[in-house]
């Protein structure tokens, strides 16, 4: 018995041991984990797809029965909002050819379907095609399943629509120093800025309203049938804008400002000019202005000189155009998606806005968004209580996010939710404002050794003129 018993629990060893060497090599064949793929998306452009679908059509004929079950299954898909004639003569939907009922359901039919369909029918089959009756139905009944391509927008077409309109100006010219430019050529230039730095956002989708001849070109080339047939789906996919941006410019110049002197034959110049504009956000269904604002900036003056230097006008409009879109940018997404903090780690932060409208090594004022107000008499919102909490430097910019840090930080922030600390507007660097107020207050010390440089000026009253003279040229100069 106890030979048997130690046989048994042996045998039953050796069995273990046995499983257990199968199972190593399984273990150790186990293909690994596959890696995450961190590659970049492929661009989001729309797509061609099949929609499979079944419709029923009437007709005095069997043609004209199929005809209508065809026009029925390309609007359930496509949507088109066109009469049935039209329908029929777009696509090529003459199908009865004058043939008796009984060639239709032949195989033939169903590829000649196909063929003159222009491609928006990729697949068709005629299920059941019934005869009128003597006493119930008059009419042919033809029951088709059909695949139709439909043309499937990308997801940008999700976001806000925005075409950006006309900017006018109160004058064809603009004095720019020593020179005009034209006002036409400043608002195309202005208008393809602004629609790049919306586009930058990633907030908008922004539509195109120039004319494109290469554009016309390739929907002639998919209209001509020189394209793939089912390509015809592209057509009449021209979106919409849901706002429309417009601008007027009521100033925008660089004025030179030039006095001739008493003792010479001289002059004294000097250049000074800004910006002024009027802006809207218009609702494309309601006509609703939506948004509305003033805005203006300047540009750095000169000081009177003899020395006939001239500026940069070219220079000084660039400098200039780069202002306006930055105030356009900053005050459309304030309006609609304010930037907002969507990511912290302590004082570390991710912002929810890159491109253009943050700037590295910026200083911005934050503020934490608290309870919602409302007005009593009618009952609409008035915006959040805004508290100031802390300033905000951003250290990295991406086109989609910025990457800053908190500073000054004033109250709690651990039990704040996702989103209630927003971006307000930017600082004065205080490091930059205490070095130059450093170097206001030892100006005084260092010029000190100078003092008696009024007497030296006596002795040379030209420039005694010259030098008194742009006190009286700012006081008489026209404002730009």
């Amino acid at each position: 018995m106890r030979k048997l018993l130690g046989l048994t629990l042996t045998m039953a060893a050796v069995v273990l041991l046995s499983a257990c060497n199968k199972a190593e090599p399984e273990q150790a064949a186990k293909p690994p984990a596959a890696e995450k793929n961190v590659a970049a998306p492929v661009p989001d452009v729309g797509r061609l797809t099949t929609v499979q679908t079944s419709a029923q059509g009437f007709g005095a004929t069997a043609g004209e029965a199929v005809a209508e079950a065809m026009k029925l299954a390309i609007l359930q898909v496509n949507g088109a909002a066109v009469e049935s004639a039209s329908v029929s003569a777009k696509y090529g939907l003459d199908v009865s050819l004058g043939r008796e009922s009984a060639s239709l359901r032949a195989n033939e039919f169903v590829e000649l379907v196909r063929q003159k369909s222009g491609g928006v029918i990729q697949n068709f089959k005629l299920v059941e095609l019934r005869e009128p009756g003597l006493i119930t139905d008059k009419q042919f009944k033809a029951t088709i399943e059909a695949q139709i391509a439909k043309f499937e927008p990308s997801a940008d077409m999700q976001k806000i629509k925005v075409v950006v309109g006309q900017i006018r100006f109160d004058s064809p010219n603009l004095p720019m120093g020593d020179r005009s430019v034209s006002s036409a050529e400043v608002g195309a230039t202005l208008r393809q800025r602004i629609s790049d730095a919306l586009v930058q956002t990633g907030r908008f989708a922004v539509l195109d309203r120039e004319f494109s001849p290469d554009i016309q070109n390739e929907l002639e080339m998919i209209s001509s049938g020189q394209a793939p047939s089912a390509e015809l789906a592209k057509l009449s996919q021209a979106a919409s804008a849901d706002l429309v941006w417009s601008a007027r410019v009521s100033n925008l110049a660089y004025n030179r400002h030039a006095r001739q002197l008493k003792t010479s034959d001289r002059e004294l110049v000097s250049y000074s000019g800004g910006w002024a504009m009027t802006q809207k956000l218009v609702n494309v269904a309601t006509r609703q202005v939506t948004a509305s604002d003033a805005l203006r900036g300047m540009a750095p003056s000169t000081a009177p000189t003899t020395l006939g230097s001239g500026v940069d006008g070219s220079r000084v409009l660039e400098d200039m155009n780069t202002d306006i879109v930055n105030q356009v940018i900053t005050s459309v997404m304030r309006r609609t998606f304010p930037v907002t903090v969507v990511s912290r780690d302590g004082v570390n932060v991710v912002l929810s806005q890159g491109g253009q409208l943050m700037k590295e090594g910026t200083r911005y004022a934050m503020v934490n968004m608290g309870a919602e107000m409302k007005d009593p008499q009618t009952g609409q919102s008035l915006g959040r209580v805004e508290s100031p909490c802390c300033d905000l430097v951003i250290d990295r910019v991406t086109p989609n996010l910025s990457y800053g840090r908190l500073e000054n930080v004033r109250g709690q922030l651990d039990q704040l939710p996702a989103g209630a600390l927003q971006v307000r507007e930017q600082l004065k660097d205080v490091a930059t404002a205490k070095g130059a107020m450093g170097d206001a207050q030892s100006a005084p010390a260092a010029a000190a050794p100078a003092a008696p440089a009024p007497a030296r000026r006596q002795t040379r009253a030209p420039q005694q003129e010259e030098s008194a003279a742009p006190a009286s040229v700012k006081a008489n100069d026209d404002k730009w």
